[in-house]
């Protein structure tokens, strides 16, 4: 009996023995850490270390003259433009930025314009005494010094490039459309446009199944300030929807481009006592684009001039409802 229970406390520590062996696993050494790039910084060094700036860029101009000749305490410091406080709003308060005060005769077109100082009023404010109203800077009374004056004028003579060396290019607005005029063509030309409940922004009243004639005023500026009219517009398409706002499946068509206008005395809809050039038209009939009465139509109309690389949609739906409620119709 005691040999029976000697010999199951042997093979039950055996069994023990041997489950614990299974379980061990061979340790593997652990793999060296990547280099930390870190590692050779001396943490106990807090100065920053002074960068030389270039007096010859508009980074120098600004940190050398502009900030210290010119930001000064009631004067170029945010009381008034142009604006010296950061490098960033004087850089964007003179380059093809407009004059606030300007002369009455022969008028200069920019506060700085790239490769002409002779246009740029910066340059003749630093460089001319024509008082009233146009004393030399700055206000102090200190002149530039004639290194100073020579570092602007080859920074504007290069082209007026900013922080980063870009050259700076002048955009123009987009296209605007001044209005529409509706007519129908099968009831002697009836203007409809007109028709909005005595609401200049209302949507016009229309005739579901008569043929509606529609046509459009644009306007554009040129990058040299000159204002063109809608013949000088390309892509020249039009959407209608139901919904003001989503014009995902909107029915498009291509508006016509007229060699010769339709000169109306009106602007959004309303009198204006001269004619204008309508160029855009479409004719439509509303029921075969399957609108019936009761039926909102609202408009999108796209055009694009050359200085955009995009098209330039009206409206939008960024636009007050009143614009997007304007450019719609809603049918009888």
């Amino acid at each position: 009996m005691k040999n029976s229970k000697l010999i199951l406390f042997l093979l039950l520590g055996l069994l023990v023995y041997a489950c614990s062996e299974s379980l061990q696993t061979d340790e593997l050494p652990l793999p060296d850490p990547p280099d930390n790039p870190f590692d050779g910084v001396d943490y106990s060094i807090n100065e920053v270390p002074e960068i030389e700036i270039d007096s010859n860029t508009f980074l120098g101009l600004h940190h050398y003259i502009f900030s210290k000749a010119c930001n000064q305490p009631g004067c170029h410091d945010g009381t008034f433009e142009p604006e010296f406080r950061t490098v960033q709003s004087a850089y964007n308060s003179l380059v093809y930025h407009p004059i606030i005060k300007n002369y009455e005769t022969d008028p200069l077109p920019w506060r700085v314009t790239p490769e002409e100082p002779e246009n740029s009023m910066m340059w003749h404010r630093l460089t001319m005494h024509n008082p009233p109203n146009f004393e030399q800077m700055p206000s102090s009374g200190i002149p530039l010094g004639q290194a100073e004056l020579d570092r602007i004028e080859d920074w504007i003579e290069s082209g007026a490039p900013d922080i980063y060396g870009n050259l700076p290019m002048l955009s123009s607005l987009q296209p605007t459309s001044y209005g529409l005029a509706a007519y129908l063509p099968g009831l002697n030309d009836y203007r409809v446009d007109t028709i909005r409940g005595g609401i200049f922004y209302n949507p016009f009243a229309t005739l579901a199944e008569e043929d509606l004639e529609l046509w459009f005023l644009y306007t554009d500026v040129t990058p040299a300030g000159d204002t063109i009219f809608g013949n000088q517009l390309s892509y020249n398409k039009i959407q209608f929807s139901e919904d003001a706002y989503d014009f995902s499946n909107a029915i498009e068509l291509d508006l016509q481009l007229e060699a010769f206008p339709n000169l109306v005395p009106s602007v959004f809809s309303q009198p204006a006592g001269f004619p204008l050039p309508y160029y855009h038209t479409i004719t439509v009939n509303p029921a075969s684009l399957g609108f019936e009465a009761g039926d909102i139509i609202y408009m999108r109309t796209y055009v694009q001039d050359s200085d955009h690389d995009e098209p330039t949609e009206i409206p939008t739906s960024s636009n007050e409802y009143y614009i997007l409620s304007y450019f719609a119709c809603v049918l009888q």
